[in-house]
């Protein structure tokens, strides 16, 4: 604790101006807790980002199982550790997973000043303080311990004239933000029409051309041919039998380790269960073809049982980098979605492995096949560094915001007079 004005203020909030007395949660804000159906009103999702509309790659609920209802101007916090920094204000009525904590301010006076404490830089770790749980990974925090956490006190004067000021700073911190991610969804779009263009019409100009005998696919040059993927590939499925191997997870940033300690994301009781996969292998979710991924390993170890690994049979005459943007490609244009049997509403639809199989795919001469994945090895990367640049930026400007925002709900920088 510090000490100000005779007050004890606690660690996350440092020094306080001469003048600023302290307050709770609990008396600026009051729990929202009614339940609702998400038949009623539109799904949200809280992530690092704020409020949202809910997340593609969400797990969907129940069909109307119970949600809470979060109404436009509410401030909602992800209650669990391992979603520690999830929350935001709501712009819109909607509904959320119960494992947030929806909370409404008191007084409309001076709930902007309120919610700009709760989303600054250190409130975090706070919340998660008052927390309670077996283990750092197994972490919740309650409304009955949350509405404990105190929290600056200025004049009204005082509160309005940081809110306007941070209002205004805030703005123009998003203004660039969102201006970045157009970027970035530009760059998307354009590496997409780079990589569909080299796969299915090659990177050689003046071509005659043919029907693929695939819509999605279109024309492809005269010498390809179109077979079936049965003829490339060949699924496995060894079972470990054993714990101890490393555990893998298929993203759409590529098939990565787990850590399985941070007890994030789903996990298994028993991993002797899991599917053997070594480096060079291909590995797919075919369950979840809107967010879901194909993509080779570079690490021997284990994935659920419920995915697809499969390898080329013959390297002499398929290269796993074009066929891996090809099934990328796949996914990225819901072909497989297309072709996928389940309950489409909620993105859990499944491929199953006599329609994988007998899938056409284009057949280029083994030497253009190389080719293709060198150009795009090239060309994509360079898409890529343009991207990562942007969401670098992203990252600084969202950090700055709630540094800023910090400085001056505690007091540390005063608004200037200006303003």
């Amino acid at each position: 604790m510090n000490t100000t004005n005779n007050l004890a203020v606690p660690e996350w909030l440092g020094n306080i101006p001469s003048g600023w007395a302290l307050t709770t949660v609990g008396s600026a804000f009051d729990e929202r807790n009614e339940k609702v159906m998400e038949s009623d009103y539109q799904p949200l999702s809280v992530t690092m980002g704020g409020v949202v509309p809910q997340l593609s790659s969400a797990v969907k609920a129940a069909e109307d199982s119970d949600r809470k209802l979060v109404r436009a101007g509410d401030f909602v916090i992800n209650s669990r550790s391992d979603r520690r920094g999830a929350c935001g204000i709501s712009p819109v009525d909607g509904s959320c997973s119960v494992i947030n904590i929806v909370i409404h301010p008191r007084n409309k006076q001076n709930a902007k000043y309120y919610s700009y404490a709760l989303l600054s830089e250190r409130f975090p770790e706070e919340f998660y303080r008052w927390g309670h749980g077996i283990a750092s990974d197994l972490w919740t925090t309650r409304w009955s311990e949350f509405k404990k956490i105190q929290l600056p006190k200025p004049s009204e004067a005082v509160q309005t004239r940081i809110v306007g000021f941070l209002d205004e700073k805030c703005g123009e911190i998003d203004s660039i933000i969102r201006a970045a991610e157009i970027s970035i969804q530009k760059y998307i779009n354009y590496r997409q029409v780079v990589i569909e263009h080299a796969i299915t019409k090659g990177i050689l100009p003046d071509r005659n051309m043919k029907p693929s005998g695939d819509k999605a696919f279109g024309e492809i040059p005269e010498e390809w041919e179109m077979i079936k993927l049965r003829r490339i590939f060949a699924i496995k499925k060894i079972i470990a039998g054993e714990e101890g191997h490393q555990v893998l997870s298929i993203t759409q940033r590529g098939i990565i380790p787990k850590d399985i300690s941070k007890n994030e994301g789903q996990m298994a009781a028993d991993y002797s269960g899991y599917q053997l996969v070594a480096a060079g292998d291909f590995a797919m979710n075919h369950m979840d073809l809107l967010t879901g991924w194909v993509d080779i390993s570079a690490y021997d170890g284990v994935t659920s049982p419920d995915y697809r690994v499969f390898y080329i049979k013959d390297a002499s005459k398929y290269c796993k980098e074009y066929y891996l943007y090809l099934l990328q490609l796949c996914y990225s244009k819901q072909i497989f979605y297309s072709m996928a049997q389940g309950v489409s509403e909620f993105g859990r639809c499944r491929l199953k492995a006599d329609k994988f199989l007998h899938f056409e795919i284009m057949l280029p001469p083994y030497e253009e096949q190389v080719s293709i994945s060198n150009y795009l090895k090239t060309k994509v990367g360079e898409i890529d560094r343009l991207i990562n640049e942007k969401e670098q930026l992203i990252d600084t400007m969202k950090a700055y915001k709630k540094a800023i925002i910090y400085e001056y709900v505690t007091g540390k920088k005063e608004v200037p007079a200006c303003q």
